[in-house]
C-alpha cells in the first residue's frame, strides 16, 4: 500500500505518536527499498538531509554528527528547494511544520510556499518523493496537495508473534488486550508484564496499561460496569434485545448489516448516560467513553486514528456524551466530515451511543436516515416507571423494596408519585438518597434504614428540581425534539398514572 502510494503521490503527510518515529522510519525504509530508492531524513537537529544506518535500529546519534543549523529559518527554507532533494529517493522530513510555527511570520510564509511549490515540481518526477513524518497536525490548508495517509495498526498476526516473543500465549484474550495499540505501545506494554507472572495476572497488568493509556488519549475505557437495570424505558429496552440478535453470527448468514448504533435525545438526569452503561451490560461489551473536548485539542487527524484505535478493540460501544461539542468551533466542519465517514464505512463490531439535550444542535446530516439506526427521545419518567426508579434506589438502603411494592401502600405511593411529576431520573435518586442519609443520622448503631412516606416528601422538599428552574426551557426541549425521534416509553395506562386534566374547559355550574 504505502509503496504504491510512494508511486503515485508527490508528497504524503503521516501523523505519528511520537513514540512510533523510530518504527516509521524503519517502515518507510521497506517502502523505499521495494521501489529501489533510496530514503533520506531532514530533522531540525541536523543540516540537510542523511540517510540510515544500516543497522535495524534507527539511531538519533547521527543526526547529532551532522552538527546543528545556525539558523533554523535558513535551514529550513534551503532544505525546501527542489536543488535540495538531490537524485532520486524517498525524501522524509521529521516535523516539519512543527518548525515552522517556531519561525518569524515572514519566514514562515516563505516556507509555506515553497512546500506548495515542492508539490508541482515533483508531480513531474516520479522517482522523487516527499513523506512529511509529524507528531504533531499538518495545516488544514495542504489537505490538497499533501495526501495524508496512517499507518494500519498491527495485526493479530504481527501481535501473536510479538505474545509469543515474550512466552505468552497468542489466543484471543491476550489479542483482544493488546489491540488498538500501536507496535511501540504493545512493546512497552509486554515490558510491564512481571517476571513469572501467571496468565491471568499478565492479562491484568497488560489491560491495565491500556487503559491507562486510553485516558491519556481522552478515552475512558470502562471494562466492567455493576449497573444491572434502570427504571422504565420499555421501548428503548426491548430495541436492545433487536440490537443483541442483530450482532448474532445467524444475522451474518441472513445478510443482517451490524447496527451502527442511537442516537439518544433528553434533558440533563433523565438517564442517558446510565444507559449507556445498561447497554455496555446487556451487549456484554466494554464501555468506551469518549472525552470530546480532550479529542478535539489533538485536532482531526488524530481523531481519526482514534477511531481507528476504536474499531480495532471491537467489540466495543464508543460512548459520546454531549454529542453536539462536536460541532462547535472552527473546525466542526472537519469533525462532521470524519464522524459522517466513519459511520458510513465502519465494519467492526461496534454499537456508538451519542447523546445530547438538543437536537437542534445537531448538523442536519447525522439525523438524516442512515446514519444512527435509531433517534430515541428520553422523557420525563411517567408515574409507573418513577415507582420503579424510586423502589431501585431506595431498595439500595432498604430490603423491603426489593420485592412488591416495598415499603409503601398504593395511597402512599400515589403521594409520592404525584409530589415527583416532572422529576428526572437523576432527581429521583437523590430524593432516595437524601431519605437514606437522613435516617441514616438518626439511627443507633446496628439499626435498620426504613425509608417511610414521610421521609421521601422530606427528601423530595430538599431536591430543586431542573423543571422547577426552568420549565420554558425544558418544555423546549421536549417539543423540538419530539416531532423527530421515538419515544423510549409506551404509553400504556397504569393504576398509578395521574388522572388527566383538560386545561381548556369550562365550568358551567
Amino acid at each position: 500500500m504505502l509503496d504504491r502510494l510512494l508511486v503515485s503521490k508527490p508528497l504524503i503527510g503521516i501523523q505519528i505518536p511520537i513514540i512510533e518515529q523510530q518504527n516509521s522510519l524503519l517502515k518507510l525504509a521497506e517502502a523505499a527499498g521495494e521501489l529501489n530508492l533510496p530514503l533520506l531524513v531532514w530533522s531540525a537537529l541536523s543540516t540537510g538531509f542523511h540517510g540510515l544506518k544500516d543497522a535495524p535500529q534507527w539511531d538519533s546519534t547521527i543526526l547529532l554528527q551532522r552538527g546543528f543549523a545556525n539558523d533554523l529559518g535558513d535551514e529550513i527554507l534551503t532544505v525546501l528547494q527542489s536543488q535540495s532533494l538531490s537524485g532520486n529517493g524517498v525524501y522524509v522530513y521529521l516535523d516539519l511544520f512543527t518548525a515552522i510555527v517556531a519561525l518569524p511570520p515572514p519566514q514562515q510564509v516563505q516556507a509555506e510556499l515553497s512546500v506548495t511549490a515542492l508539490f508541482f515540481t515533483l508531480s513531474q518526477s516520479p522517482d522523487t518523493r516527499v513523506v512529511f513524518l509529524e507528531t504533531g497536525e499538518i495545516p488544514h490548508k495542504f489537505i490538497q496537495l499533501i495526501h495524508n495517509y496512517n499507518f494500519p495498526l498491527p495485526t493479530a498476526i504481527e501481535i501473536g508473534e510479538m505474545l509469543t516473543s515474550y512466552q505468552l500465549p497468542p489466543d484471543g484474550k491476550f489479542l483482544n488486550t493488546l489491540s488498538g495499540l500501536t507496535l511501540e505501545e504493545i512493546r512497552m506494554a509486554l515490558k510491564q508484564v512481571s517476571p513469572g507472572a501467571d496468565l491471568d495476572t499478565a492479562a491484568e497488568q497488560l489491560l491495565n496499561y491500556k487503559y491507562a493509556l486510553f485516558a491519556t488519549y481522552g478515552l475512558e475505557f470502562i471494562g466492567d460496569t455493576t449497573t444491572k437495570d434502570i427504571g422504565g424505558l420499555d421501548i428503548i429496552k426491548q430495541s436492545l434485545i433487536g440490537v443483541q440478535k442483530s450482532f448474532s453470527p445467524q444475522a451474518r448468514i441472513h445478510n443482517i448489516p451490524l447496527p451502527r448504533g442511537w442516537l439518544i435525545v433528553g434533558v440533563p438526569g433523565t438517564g442517558k448516560t446510565y444507559f449507556a452503561k445498561i447497554c455496555s451490560q446487556k451487549l456484554g461489551f466494554p464501555l468506551v467513553n469518549i472525552g470530546i473536548d480532550v479529542v478535539k485539542s489533538g485536532g482531526v487527524t488524530k481523531f481519526k486514528q482514534l477511531l481507528a484505535r476504536i474499531d480495532a478493540c471491537e467489540p466495543c460501544i464508543p460512548y459520546f456524551d454531549e454529542f453536539d461539542k462536536f460541532f462547535i468551533g472552527e473546525k466542526s466542519g472537519e469533525f462532521l466530515g470524519v464522524i459522517l465517514t466513519w459511520l458510513n464505512e465502519k465494519t467492526s463490531k461496534t454499537f456508538v451511543l451519542a447523546t445530547l439535550n438538543r437536537l437542534e444542535n445537531l448538523p442536519p446530516e447525522l439525523t438524516r436516515a442512515g446514519r444512527f439506526d435509531k433517534v430515541f427521545y428520553l422523557d420525563f419518567p411517567k408515574a409507573a416507571e418513577r415507582k420503579e426508579i424510586l423502589q431501585l434506589h431506595c431498595a439500595r438502603f432498604d430490603s423491603r423494596y426489593k420485592t412488591g411494592d416495598g415499603a409503601l401502600t398504593p395511597q402512599e405511593w400515589t403521594v409520592i408519585l404525584e409530589r415527583t411529576e416532572k422529576c428526572t431520573g437523576a432527581e429521583l435518586a437523590q430524593i432516595a438518597i437524601e431519605a437514606a442519609t437522613a435516617l441514616f443520622y438518626e439511627i443507633e448503631d446496628g439499626g435498620q434504614i426504613e425509608i417511610d412516606l414521610p421521609n421521601l416528601l422530606t427528601a423530595r422538599k430538599c431536591v430543586h428540581t431542573l423543571f422547577s428552574r426552568n420549565p420554558e426551557g425544558v418544555m423546549a426541549i421536549e417539543n423540538r425534539a419530539k416531532n423527530f425521534t421515538q419515544p423510549s416509553s409506551s404509553n400504556q395506562p397504569h393504576p398509578f398514572d395521574l388522572p388527566k386534566q383538560d386545561l381548556y374547559s369550562r365550568n358551567t355550574n
